[in-house]
C-alpha cells in the first residue's frame, strides 16, 4: 500500500505546481519536477521491495503522466517566448484578420458551454470513483484542463488585442501622424477604443446584425439610429463605458466649481472654457471612433445623425450643471436682464403680446428644458421664424428684417421672465456643431445672443 504521507505531498506538490501555473509563477516547473521525483523514487522502492498494488502503480504513473505533459507545455511556452522576441527596432505582426475572426475570438456563451462540460464530465466520474486516490486524480485532472483552457483562451486574446490594436494603428495613421510631428494625445485614445470596441463587436451578433443591414442599406435612417442607440446606451459597450468615464471627469470638474458660488465669475469663466475644450475634445473622439467602426456613417446624411445622437448621450447628464456653472461666470449680465424684466413687468410688457410673440415665449420655456444643442438649435431657430413671419390680411406672408426682429425677440426675452436665457445662449453657442454654425442655426443663436446683450446694456 502506498503510505498516505506520501500520497499527500505527491498531491501537495501538484496543487502547488498547478496554482502556480495558473499565477504564472515560474515555480510550477520545480513542483512539477518535485512530483515526478516523488513519484520516481516510490515506484524504483517498489521494484526491490514490492509493496504497491496495481492500482497504486496506476495511480503514481498517472500523476507523472500529468506532471510530465505540464512540463512540455510549460518546456514550450518557455522557448516560444524566447523565439518571439523582437528587437527595439522592430514591431511583431499581428496575426491575418480572417484567422482572428475565425478563432481567436471566443464568445462568453462558448465560454461558458466548455466550462458546463467539464464540470459535467467531472461530476460523472467523480461519482464512480470507488477510492480517495482516484478522486484525487479526478480533481487534479480537472485543474489541469481548466489550467490549458485559461492558458488557450489567454493566448487568444492575446492574438485578438495584437491584431485589434494593429488596425487601429492603420486606421488612424500613427505612424504617419508620428513622423510628421502631428501626433497628439486624443488619436492615442482614438486607437485604444477602437481596438476594444472593433474585439468586443465580434462576439456581438445582434451589432454584427445591424452593422450588416446599414451596409446593405445606408440610407435607412432608422438602422443608423437603431445601432447608434446600440453603441451608446449599452453600458457593456465599450464606447458607452468611454463615455460614462468622459462624463464622470467632466462632472468631477464641474461639482469642484459649483461647490464654490461665491468665487469670482472670471474663475468660473476659465472653468467653462476648460470643460467646453474637453467635451469638444471628448465628442470629437467618440464620432470619430464610431464612423472609423461603421463605415457607412460617413455619408453626410449618417455624420449628422451620428453626431446629433452622440451629443444627445453626452449632454444628457451634464447639462444641467454645465448651465448652472455659465450663470456663475454671466452672474453680471443675468443681474442686468433681470432688471430689465422687472422694467418690463412694470410698464405691462405682456399686455402688447401678440399670438406669434406668446407661442415663441412657450417655446422659449421649452427650450429650457431640453439637452441636445441640435433640439436647442431646432427650437431656436422655430422661434425666430416664428417672430420674423409677418401675415397680411391678404394671407400673404412675409419675412421681417433684422432690425424688426430684435425689438420682437427683446419683447419675448422680457416677457418669458427667463433670466437663465443668458446661459442657454451661451450654451447653444459653445457647443454649437461647426456644420450649422454658418446656417439658419448660427443666425438665430446670434440674433437671440444679440437681444440679451441690447436688454443687458452690453456690448454685443
Amino acid at each position: 500500500m502506498l503510505e498516505a504521507t506520501l500520497r499527500k505531498e505527491i498531491v501537495r506538490n501538484l496543487h502547488s505546481a498547478i496554482d502556480s501555473e495558473m499565477l504564472n509563477d515560474d515555480n510550477a516547473y520545480c513542483y512539477y519536477i518535485k512530483s515526478l521525483a516523488l513519484v520516481s523514487d516510490v515506484l524504483k522502492t517498489d521494484v526491490n521491495n514490492p509493496t504497491l498494488s496495481h492500482k497504486d502503480k496506476w495511480n503514481l504513473i498517472e500523476f507523472a503522466k500529468q506532471s510530465v505533459e505540464r512540463l512540455v507545455f510549460i518546456v514550450k511556452k518557455g522557448q516560444n517566448s524566447s523565439d518571439n522576441i523582437v528587437t527595439r527596432d522592430e514591431t511583431p505582426s499581428a496575426p491575418p484578420e480572417n484567422l482572428v475572426n475565425e478563432q481567436s475570438f471566443i464568445t462568453l456563451c462558448q465560454n461558458s458551454c466548455e466550462d458546463e462540460m467539464i464540470m459535467s464530465r467531472y461530476q460523472k466520474r467523480l461519482g464512480m470513483a470507488t477510492s480517495a486516490m482516484e478522486k484525487q486524480n479526478l480533481e487534479l485532472e480537472l485543474a489541469r484542463q481548466l489550467v490549458e483552457k485559461a492558458a488557450i483562451t489567454r493566448n487568444r486574446l492575446m492574438q485578438a488585442t495584437a491584431w485589434a490594436m494593429q488596425t487601429a494603428h492603420k486606421k488612424f495613421k500613427i505612424q504617419e501622424k508620428l513622423q510628421n510631428g502631428k501626433l497628439v494625445e486624443s488619436d492615442f485614445k482614438k486607437q485604444q477604443l477602437y481596438a476594444l470596441s472593433l474585439q468586443f463587436n465580434q462576439s456581438n451578433s445582434w451589432l454584427n446584425q445591424l452593422a450588416s443591414d446599414l451596409a446593405l442599406y445606408p440610407n435607412h435612417e432608422k438602422i443608423v439610429r437603431e445601432l447608434l442607440d446600440n453603441i451608446l446606451t449599452d453600458n457593456s459597450q465599450p464606447v458607452k463605458a468611454t463615455i460614462n468615464h468622459m462624463q464622470e471627469k467632466v462632472n468631477t470638474i464641474l461639482n469642484k466649481s459649483l461647490s464654490n458660488p461665491d468665487a469670482d465669475p472670471k474663475e468660473h469663466a476659465l472653468i467653462f472654457e476648460e470643460v467646453s475644450n474637453t467635451i469638444k475634445d471628448d465628442i470629437n473622439i467618440i464620432q470619430d471612433v464610431v464612423k472609423a467602426l461603421f463605415e457607412p456613417l460617413n455619408s453626410e446624411k449618417n455624420v449628422s445623425i451620428t453626431s446629433e445622437v452622440v451629443h444627445h448621450v453626452y449632454f444628457a447628464p451634464l447639462k444641467q450643471n454645465i448651465i448652472t456653472l455659465i450663470r456663475y461666470s454671466l452672474k453680471d449680465i443675468e443681474k442686468q436682464l433681470v432688471n430689465r424684466i422687472k422694467e418690463g413687468f412694470e410698464e405691462g410688457i405682456n399686455f402688447r403680446l401678440t399670438e406669434c410673440c406668446k407661442e415663441a415665449i412657450t417655446k422659449l420655456h421649452y427650450l429650457t428644458t431640453l439637452h441636445n444643442p441640435y433640439d436647442m438649435l431646432d427650437c431656436t431657430v422655430h422661434i425666430i421664424k416664428l417672430l420674423a413671419a409677418t401675415k397680411f390680411e391678404q394671407k400673404h406672408c412675409t419675412s421681417v428684417g433684422a432690425d424688426d426682429l430684435l425689438p420682437r425677440l427683446c419683447q419675448v426675452v422680457v416677457s418669458s421672465s427667463l433670466p437663465s436665457i443668458c446661459a442657454e445662449a451661451t450654451f447653444m453657442e459653445t457647443f454649437m456643431p461647426a456644420a450649422r454654425a454658418l446656417g439658419e442655426d448660427g443666425y438665430a443663436v446670434t440674433m437671440l445672443q444679440s437681444a440679451i446683450a441690447h436688454l443687458a446694456n452690453t456690448t454685443v
